[in-house]
């Protein structure tokens, strides 16, 4: 059987990573999000929860039982120990749940949106990375605007992701995001008609 063709795609918050995952999905394209994976994996009685209970107690849960997001994200924001305490356990769950799935895909080409893929080293994984970018000041304005995320906060969170200038280097193909989605889906288009012919 021919494997797929496997696509991470990335870039810094803002730049917009789910729009591009949107539109390739739109294309027919199979796309894994591990935000999605990692959400799952911190579902109650998932393994993932089970592991962040036993590490961080009960403070990070909610009255119900379920995981707090908000009372983790705080806790590993302000304290880098935690925040690598956490990826610690998060990470090598998301990657074998994401590896499972890419074996299983059936399909010629998938695609999978990794935020943190150089942080996390997972660029073997992956026959092409594909980055998505944005001027500084449209990312940022972005942020505000469709997360209400601060200039000083987004800046701050920013600073614990390798810059954009980093990531296009280490790519194979860069997207450029500082105009409309129809600017973004041609790049895109163009990308994916590349894979088709070859």
């Amino acid at each position: 059987m021919k494997h797929s063709i496997k696509i991470a795609l990335t870039g810094i918050m803002g730049a917009g990573k789910s729009s591009a995952a949107a539109l390739i999905k739109e294309a027919g394209i199979t796309v894994i999000d591990c935000d999605e994976v990692n959400r799952h994996l911190l579902k109650r009685d998932e393994i993932g929860y089970q592991r962040v209970l036993e590490t961080f107690g009960e403070a990070v849960l909610s009255e119900d039982r379920s995981l707090n997001t908000q009372a983790l994200s705080d806790l590993v924001f302000t304290d880098l120990d935690k925040k690598q305490q956490l990826e610690a356990i998060m990470h090598p769950l998301i990657q074998a749940a994401v590896i499972e799935q890419m074996d299983q895909c059936q399909e010629p080409l998938v695609v999978v949106e990794v935020p943190l893929l150089f942080e996390s080293h997972w660029e073997s994984l992956f026959d092409e990375i594909w980055v998505v970018r944005s001027d500084e000041e449209i990312l940022l304005e972005r942020l505000h605007n469709q997360r209400n995320v601060s200039r000083k906060e987004a800046l701050r969170r920013l600073s614990n992701q390798l810059s954009q200038e980093e990531k296009c280097a280490r790519a194979d193909v860069v997207f450029h995001n500082n105009e409309d989605l129809k600017s973004l889906k041609s790049q895109i288009d163009i990308q994916l008609q590349r894979l088709r012919e070859e």
